[in-house]
């Protein structure tokens, strides 16, 4: 799986499978339809986003970090990645 670019989309799996993403850049996550799961490998924290919300992984606590991504449920799941300023 390719890491975001700006303004990029990634169409999560209708099934809930778990997707991986390495971040490049520091970037802000819309999501559009559905609820998506984020969190860090290794690391405890889970984070969840509704349609319409943002999450942004800003280089201090996420550039770097492999992420895994997943829809909930059976609805249509996609997150827009933009660069963070």
């Amino acid at each position: 799986m390719k890491p975001p670019s700006p303004t990029a989309s990634l169409v999560l799996p209708a099934d809930g499978r778990a997707v991986p993403l390495r971040l490049r850049r520091p970037v802000r996550l819309h999501a559009i339809g559905g609820r998506a799961w984020i969190t860090r490998v290794g690391c405890p924290d889970d984070h969840w986003i509704e349609a319409g919300q943002t999450l942004e992984l800003a280089p201090s606590r996420w550039f770097g970090w492999r992420l895994m991504v997943s829809g909930d449920g059976a609805s249509a799941v996609t997150l827009k990645a933009e660069p963070l300023a």
